[in-house]
């Protein structure tokens, strides 16, 4: 992936058969983003290429984040997701003071349920939010 896309956006990437995580996005999109997001599912070409580049094969099972050529699972990519929301859930962000082996316990549980807690729907994305995905 390009090394101007990776220092110039925060890359969100998802796992693109999970409705939950699907759902994610949305709720996402919903809440007026910082415009420097971008999404990308991890199944996709971009998503294979950026798993490859940063080596993150064993964390294909939780949502990552790539900001500054670095990336971030589990509930460290949800605090840096948040913080970019320009609502009032950015505050959530600030909850990244919980030591992070409780948050990434509470996320754990979640993930390994995922697939139970919502069904899969699609939502078409309007011209005004194609530009949020890779």
């Amino acid at each position: 992936m390009e090394n101007q896309l990776l220092k110039e956006y925060t890359i969100i990437m998802y796992d693109g058969s999970c409705g939950f995580c699907n759902e994610y996005i949305q709720f996402i999109l919903d809440r007026k983003p910082s415009e420097k997001l971008k999404f990308v599912s991890q199944q996709s070409k971009n998503g294979q290429q950026l798993i490859d580049q940063f080596n993150i094969k064993e964390y294909t099972t939780s949502i990552i984040v790539v900001e500054n050529h670095q990336y971030y699972k589990k509930s460290t990519a949800i605090f840096k997701i948040m913080k970019q929301l320009g609502t009032s859930w950015k505050y959530l962000s600030y909850l990244q003071i919980i030591p992070t082996f409780i948050s990434d316990f509470v996320y754990s549980v979640l993930s390994k349920y995922r697939y139970k807690l919502v069904r899969q729907h699609c939502r078409l994305i309007s011209k005004e939010e194609q530009h949020f995905f890779l």
